[in-house]
């Protein structure tokens, strides 16, 4: 990959500026992902401090179904990293057999928008999960505040005091365990911006090999424009119109 990124340096053109940036945005895309490994291992642990059982096997199935979405990511990834290197063999071997009009629609060697479009499908998957779990937490922790504040108000009652009415923010441990939910959703949130980055760049690519013929096709046309025109054939004369 490095020897073609600097084979496109020495030659520069849209295509080559299009393709690095591709690579540098599934990078950022890798450092996103690996965010996300570890947002999973914090998960995993503040799920021990809940002890609602309900709330708590909500959680670990959005866990579960987070884990398997990022490994599923990690998977394509590795395969389009694959399809990524092969592509920059096969590009550098035919510049080296033609020269720069190899380069000339180099997207030809990276069939990789499918593979980036599949990424981007997980990414919004994991976004939702994310969600998902955030409104649940907040719900159950509404709820249980509620519940408590009614049997406050019971013990109150009897007393003959008035009741509480103020409603109190979500306590302590639902926001300690919504937080790595919201720290997973930022990093997915990052990598949904790189993935779109890298299908632009993969766009203009395409683009770009399709607004510029090869040269080889330019040196074609431009030999049949120059060509002269045949000559038409003199008839012989015969010997009895000399």
């Amino acid at each position: 990959m490095k020897e073609l990124l600097a084979v496109l340096k020495e030659n520069p053109s849209p295509s080559g500026k299009d393709f690095a940036e591709m690579v540098a945005h599934v990078g950022e895309l890798e450092s996103r992902l690996a965010e996300a490994v570890e947002e999973l291992k914090t998960m995993r642990q503040e799920l021990q401090q809940v002890q609602n059982r309900s709330l708590k096997a909500v959680l670990q199935k959005s866990c579960k179904s987070l884990e398997n979405n990022i490994s599923n990511m990690r998977q394509k990834l590795a395969e389009l990293k694959d399809h990524i290197i092969e592509g920059c063999q096969k590009a550098l071997s035919a510049f080296k057999e033609r020269g720069t009009s190899a380069l000339d629609g180099l997207s030809r060697f990276f069939h990789v928008k499918p593979m980036l479009e599949g990424i981007r499908k997980a990414i919004d998957n994991s976004i939702r999960i994310d969600d998902n779990a955030v409104s649940k937490i907040q719900t159950l922790s509404a709820e249980y505040h509620q519940a408590g504040r009614h049997l406050k108000n019971m013990g109150r009652a009897l007393v003959g005091k008035e009741p509480v009415v103020e409603v109190k923010s979500p306590g302590r441990l639902s926001k300690v365990i919504a937080a790595p939910y919201k720290a997973d959703r930022a990093c997915m949130t990052a990598a949904q911006k790189s993935i779109e980055k890298a299908i632009d760049s993969v766009t203009r690519l395409q683009e770009s090999a399709e607004r510029r013929p090869s040269v080889l096709r330019a040196m074609q046309e431009n030999g049949e424009k120059v060509q002269p025109p045949a000559k038409k054939a003199v008839p012989a004369v015969s010997k009895a119109e000399r």
